[in-house]
């Protein structure tokens, strides 16, 4: 019934797994010295590729179960609030407002990341968002099958 979704969420949690590995791995290289911009560009951009992962996840459940992309210039928004259970939305994956809150600063960090220079990024601000990335993505793969488990809407 879902075996084809979960096979697809698998896949993206595959690449998103390496994209925290590496965040972690670049986090420790860079430890107590004065990160350089190559740092700082790389440290945003894995960010920005994790919450890509998230979206991307996120569109294949609308997919699955047949349900129209929000459009609009705020459609980035109005896809992760969908999924928070706080949400007036009917939808049958729902997150936690937690994750919701969590996944949200990422999304606007995605957005600064691309609209902006890499020379202006803080590694204060890329650090004290990246450096519980592990305890994010864990949280979000238990939220995400849990909700699958026991969907609201017929698939």
């Amino acid at each position: 019934m879902y075996q084809t979704l979960i096979d697809e969420i698998d896949l993206e949690l595959e690449s998103m797994s390496m994209i925290v590995s590496d965040i972690e791995i670049l986090i420790n290289e860079v430890g107590t010295t004065v990160p350089t911009n190559i740092h700082k560009t790389a440290l945003g951009g894995f960010a920005s590729q994790f919450y890509n992962g998230v979206e991307n996840i996120f569109k294949r459940i609308h997919k699955h179960f047949k349900i129209e992309l929000p459009k609009g210039d705020d459609w980035h928004i109005v896809l992760l609030e969908r999924f928070s259970i706080e949400s007036g939305f009917a939808f049958p994956v729902k997150i936690s407002k937690e994750l919701a809150e969590k996944l949200s600063v990422y999304r606007r960090f995605r957005h600064y990341f691309f609209h902006g220079y890499s020379r202006n990024l803080k590694w204060d601000i890329l650090l004290s968002g990246a450096k519980d990335i592990n305890d994010v993505f864990i949280l979000f793969k238990k939220e995400i099958f849990n909700a699958l488990k026991k969907p609201t809407l017929n698939s």
